[in-house]
């Protein structure tokens, strides 16, 4: 609970991807207006050596489309590897547009994995 609190803490888990594409700026920007305490992200280095916030280290074929807007095969996936790719090349991914089959309320729509900095 938060200090002088009897609530419980509320936490964003990857933003609040219940009702928005995980770890977009949209999602976060949402927990904080739910009033989420504190806010869960991971991060994953860039080829240019950005940090950008991701949960796993590639394009994951759930919640992610190619550069051409084509659905990543389960096979390929690790091999768009975002160590690998440039800030431009992730960019070109949309990690938001398709259905998330675990949270069917989630509302779809282009995303992109945004930088730490906040400039993604």
């Amino acid at each position: 609970m938060p200090i002088g609190s009897s609530r419980p803490e509320v936490h964003g888990h990857r933003g609040c991807r219940g009702l928005l594409p995980e770890n977009t700026v949209a999602a976060f920007l949402k927990a904080t207006d739910l009033g989420c305490d504190f806010l869960e992200l991971d991060v994953v280095v860039n080829a240019d050596g950005e940090v950008l916030v991701s949960h796993e280290p590639w394009m994951e074929h759930r919640i992610c489309l190619d550069k051409n807007g084509d659905t990543i095969p389960a096979a390929q996936e690790r091999s768009l590897n975002i160590y690998r790719m440039t800030g431009a090349e992730v960019q070109q991914c949309d990690c938001g547009s398709l259905q998330h089959p675990d949270f069917p309320s989630q509302e779809s729509r282009s995303a992109h994995k945004p930088l730490l900095a906040g400039s993604g």
